[in-house]
């Protein structure tokens, strides 16, 4: 006998109801248990604020016990964080809308902090190990180089790891504590993970490069701010270091005036690199720091030292006297041959600046060989701290003071991927967004401390098709005195030698956009002028030529039409300078 179906029905009901009831104690037992672990969460992510000011006062003391303990606090504390937001019911609660953005943001923060906690617990005792360690014979312990090197890259990748997450949570949906939370944490990743990056390619290729399998060649080349150059300014000084497990050591030195200069150009360079500065990359050694890519400059160095020595460097490294600076204000006073004392203070004063206004060219020769020496030997015979370099130099770095280039191959493969390898590898590293503007005297003097300059750059959209035009604009002044090339000495002014009258400054100004950019004109105070466009280094280059007078201001506008209609954020990067230019990101008209 078949049942009612009012009976059939009233069954169905009470399974419904009882399935309802079922899902609503289900959804309520997950709401309650996701919002107990969310202020679980937020417990430990709001106690890891002051341990996190801590580790910083402790990292800036360099009080490697302070770390240590301020590390393992914020690595439990993360740790926890991290599994109470890991179960599957905190990632079904993520589908919820509004809240489930909230939550997937906090288990992101969790997660990473985490990552990051635990790769700088691995790296604390290796540097405690670092830092107790000494080498009997001076200079590096080779060594404990080599065995930090695998937990700085952990942290490296860390921190990168961390940058590229935090960098794509939609900070649009979140409550505002979270979002200045994670808009801070995102911050301070984006800066230190280049840093470290940096730092991570510079361990691993240090320890080969400073000996560590066998003795080793460097030649150290000075570059002089004086008379800027795309990487720097003119190659007025080499110095050869033998290297052999960590100890080194000067065995050769010599000044560009040694280097006769060429009717023809000592290695090949690229047609690219000639169009924009002529034919004198390769006949003149001052000129080897020209191109942006630095395994060229490199490579030229090493065609001009093979003239004078049968010792081929296995590295080439390059530093301007800011990074000189730098090292200084690490090492201490270095004395001199006339009693005085080099320091971070004066150097720059002392070297680029003094020389040309005292002393004349075969006087200025003498002080600079003798100066060159006396610094070499200072640093190097001083007890060398790796942290105390690493921290005073993460800023020349960055800024393109310092680059370096190996001869073994999978060395200069890793150095090119970061700063240390030149202006074009800055520019690769620094994103799709990224413009460079480098300056190249042709005045043949030493009136760099004269030019002051600016930069901006900004975004149109202007075009029909939507594509975005970038302008990017340089703002160049000659601040000598009015009658500076009566008063000052011609080698100081360049004497009229190539063209420019004494006291005018003349200088070469290239920008290099991203790859894929199309060349949309220059314009020198608002007319449009005849430019150089090429591809170069694979970024499109533009280059255009002004001179200013004493007191005479120019201003270069240049032009490109980018590749896609999205929006751009212009970075620019630059020549490394004598002074720190100004740059603004300001809105920009069409033409």
């Amino acid at each position: 006998m078949t049942e009612p179906v009012a009976g059939r029905r009233r069954v169905s009901r009470r399974t419904v109801l009882l399935v309802i009831g079922a899902v609503v104690l289900v959804v309520v037992g997950l709401a309650a248990w996701v919002g107990i672990r969310a202020l679980l969460v937020k417990d430990q992510l709001e106690a890891m604020a002051p341990m996190a000011a801590e580790l910083q006062d402790a990292a800036a003391a360099r009080d490697l016990a302070r770390v240590d303990s301020a590390v393992g606090q914020l690595a439990g504390r993360a740790a926890e964080a991290r599994a109470l937001s890991g179960d599957p019911a905190w990632r079904i609660a993520e589908f919820v809308p509004v809240l489930g953005a909230n939550l997937g943001a906090a288990r992101v923060v969790s997660a990473q902090l985490d990552e990051i906690s635990r790769a700088v617990e691995e790296l604390i005792p290796a540097l405690q190990g670092a830092a107790e360690s000494s080498n009997e014979d001076g200079g590096f312990d080779i060594d404990r180089l080599a065995e930090l090197a695998p937990s700085v890259q952990h942290t490296s990748d860390a921190l990168t790891g961390a940058a590229e997450a935090l960098a794509d949570i939609d900070r649009g949906p979140l409550l505002s504590p979270l979002s200045d939370g994670v808009g801070r944490l995102a911050a301070l990743t984006a800066e230190a993970a280049p840093v470290a990056e940096s730092l991570a390619s510079a361990m691993a290729v240090l320890p080969p490069m400073l000996g560590l399998d066998g003795e080793r060649h460097i030649l150290v080349m000075l570059q002089n701010s004086a008379e800027v150059r795309t990487g720097g300014g003119i190659t007025g000084s080499f110095v050869l270091l033998r290297a052999d497990r960590g100890t080194l050591d000067v065995v050769d030195q010599a000044d560009g005036g040694q280097f006769a200069a060429r009717t023809e150009p000592i290695a090949p360079v690229p047609e690219s690199v000639t169009a924009l500065y002529g034919d004198r990359v390769g006949r003149f050694v001052q000129n080897t720091s020209m191109p942006s890519d630095f395994g060229l400059t490199s490579e030229l160095v090493r065609a001009w030292w093979a003239t004078r020595s049968d010792v081929a460097p296995d590295a080439i490294l390059s530093v301007d006297m800011w990074a000189v600076r730098a090292l200084l204000s690490a090492t201490g006073p270095i004395p001199l041959p006339d009693g005085s004392e080099l320091t971070a203070d004066n150097l720059v004063q002392r070297v680029l600046v003094d020389p040309y206004l005292s002393l004349d060219v075969e006087q200025q020769t003498v002080y600079q060989r003798e100066l060159t020496s006396a610094l070499m030997s200072g640093i190097l015979t001083k007890d060398i701290d790796p942290f105390a370099w690493a921290e005073a130099l993460a800023g020349p770095v960055e800024q393109g003071h310092v680059a370096l280039w190996s001869a073994h191959a999978d060395e200069a493969e890793r150095l090119a991927e970061g700063p240390l390898g030149g202006p074009a590898a800055r520019q690769q590293a620094a994103g799709a967004d990224a413009f460079a503007v480098y300056f190249n005297d042709a005045t043949s003097g030493k009136m760099g401390p004269f030019l002051d300059l600016s930069m901006s750059a900004g975004t149109a959209q202007c075009r029909p098709d939507g594509k975005r035009e970038v302008a990017v604009s340089v703002s160049l002044a000659n601040t000598a005195p009015p009658d500076a090339g009566t008063t000052l000495p011609w080698w100081l002014t360049g004497g009229g030698l190539e063209g420019v009258r004494p006291g005018d400054i003349a200088t070469n100004v290239t920008v290099s956009a991203p790859p894929g950019a199309f060349f949309g004109g220059v314009r020198v105070d608002g007319e449009r002028v005849i430019s150089t466009d090429v591809e170069e280094a694979g970024f499109p280059s533009s280059a255009a030529a002004v001179t200013m007078a004493p007191g005479e201001t120019r201003v270069l506008e240049f032009r490109f039409v980018m590749d896609s209609d999205r929006d751009f954020a212009p970075v620019v990067l630059h020549t490394p300078l004598i002074g720190d230019p100004e740059i603004d990101i300001v809105p920009v008209g069409c033409d």
